[in-house]
């Protein structure tokens, strides 16, 4: 229980990042050094914490039963797309097209949110629905997330 509200605190954190950042690309935030530490590192926590609750369901059940999950492997899929986006926003956000930026805020801030869904969905786990139904969400996600950083994000002014 400790590991899954420390994974939630650490999601928390991490969705703030996002809008922390945009809102610095909107001209409403200056810099503030200890929140964006602070939003930074919730990155760092989910890592953390979601290897902890990992260990933990393999602990509570046999490797063989917690491999067999849909579910854990939708997870694991939307992990590295959502680290590969912050990556690449870290990296070029600032230079980056609007179409390119929208899609990079919206791949991240729809992992997280369809993250978040998965994880508290317990019922949804062992085989209730087949990993391609739970990929189709998670696309879904991207595509509404991305939409609606499309609208929230300013256009980019011409260089």
């Amino acid at each position: 229980m400790l590991a899954a509200f420390y994974h939630v605190m650490a999601t928390v954190a991490a969705m703030m990042a996002i809008f922390h950042f945009a809102r610095a690309l909107r001209g409403e935030e200056n810099s503030h050094p200890f929140w964006r530490h602070v939003f930074n590192w919730g990155e760092t926590h989910l890592w953390i914490s979601g290897a902890i609750l990992i260990g933990a369901g393999i602990y509570l059940s046999s490797l063989a039963e917690y491999l067999n999950n849909p579910k854990l492997w939708t997870k694991v899929s939307l992990v590295v797309l959502w680290a590969a986006a912050s990556y690449a926003i870290r990296r070029s956000s600032r230079s980056a097209s609007a179409t390119r930026r929208n899609l990079l805020f919206g791949i991240s801030s729809g992992s997280l949110l369809y993250g978040t869904f998965l994880g508290v969905a317990k019922p949804l786990a062992y085989g209730i629905l087949p990993f391609p139904w739970f990929l189709a969400g998670f696309v879904a996600t991207i595509v509404l997330c991305t939409l609606g950083v499309s609208r929230i994000l300013p256009p980019l002014a011409p260089a």
